[in-house]
């Protein structure tokens, strides 16, 4: 039995985000860009005359402006990275011949004990 293309598609773009987009990868870089900055913090302290009160002035701007700014994008990529994982697992199981078991899913041969249960989605 031949395999659809769009099938195959999915498959090798799950594969691929298995590959490249685990957490483990998502960590080392979060943590490599965090010592990086701090790297680039050392350095402005060590070269900083802080009796000039323009280099305080920059100093504190530099940690109020960046810091929430990779706080913000690290949070952003983790996000995106989960979201499209999700999306990509969901077509993944919908495209499936045989139904799969999931976590939320309720059981097709059995009736809904509340029918109201379903106002609630």
């Amino acid at each position: 039995m031949t395999e659809l293309p769009s099938m195959t598609a999915r498959r090798n773009a799950l594969d691929r985000f298995d590959r490249y987009g685990s957490e483990r990868t998502f960590q080392v870089v979060w943590l490599s860009l965090i010592a990086l900055f701090m790297v680039f913090i050392w350095g402005f302290v060590q070269l900083a005359d802080f009796s000039n009160r323009v280099h305080v002035l920059i100093f504190w701007s530099l940690l109020s402006t960046y810091v929430p700014m990779v706080i913000g994008l690290s949070l952003l990529w983790g996000h995106v990275s989960r979201s499209t994982r999700l999306v990509l697992k969901a077509l993944d199981l919908a495209t499936r011949k045989e139904p799969a078991e999931t976590a939320g899913a309720p059981d097709r041969y059995r009736p809904e004990t509340d029918p109201k249960s379903r106002l609630w989605l």
